[in-house]
């Protein structure tokens, strides 16, 4: 059976470019393309996840729009592929002109741009680390901007209210790890005020 997983890394971008390539190009019904919103940073995909560990059989095949979607980091991908050809399930990506990543020909390929991905990340962080540390000599770096105290208070409130933490974060436009920070932050301002 065809599956499709299309990821994007923040509510603001659009899942439906991909989908729809999955569709047109290999047929894929739409019932079977899981989609996700979470960032490519942490290696947590819940929907992608469920859909190897539970949805994927033997036989099966896995179609992506791009390599990206299923990881960051090579060593990660290159594990995925290596599961996924252990349980004879196949993995073929648009953007590498339909290759199936199982094959040999595709892991030489996989592992090739995987590690020149991870290499084109380390290079982006090393440049903005470099940009930072002169903004700073130079006077010019303020840092990251402080949340509103009543974005927080609001947020609170709405997790109080049971909402979760993707609802919230979807709600309020900040990011699950802001949300996180900021809570923590409150939760320690206030251990410190009882313990004074």
């Amino acid at each position: 059976m065809k599956y499709g997983y299309a990821r994007v890394s923040t509510a603001e971008q659009n899942v439906n470019q991909q989908v729809q390539k999955l569709i047109d190009q290999y047929n894929i019904d739409p019932a079977n393309i899981v989609q996700e919103v979470w960032t490519g940073k942490t290696t947590e995909r819940p929907a992608l996840q469920k859909l190897i560990t539970k949805t994927l059989k033997q036989g099966d095949t896995l179609y992506v729009f791009h390599i990206s979607r299923l990881g960051r980091k090579a060593s990660e991908v290159l594990q995925l592929v290596d599961d996924l050809k252990e349980r004879d399930i196949g993995l073929v990506v648009y953007e590498l002109d339909s290759t199936d990543l199982t094959t040999p020909t595709g892991k030489l390929l996989l592992t090739m741009l995987a590690g020149l991905a991870e290499m084109e990340l380390e290079t982006l962080r090393e440049r903005q680390r470099i940009g930072i540390d002169r903004a700073k000599q130079e006077g010019k770096y303020t840092g990251r901007k402080p949340v509103d105290s009543k974005i927080i208070d609001t947020a609170l409130q709405l997790k109080g209210n049971g909402l979760s933490i993707d609802a919230i974060a979807a709600q309020l436009k900040l990011g699950r790890s802001t949300l996180y920070r900021e809570f923590d932050r409150r939760r320690t301002g206030a251990a410190n005020q009882q313990g004074s």
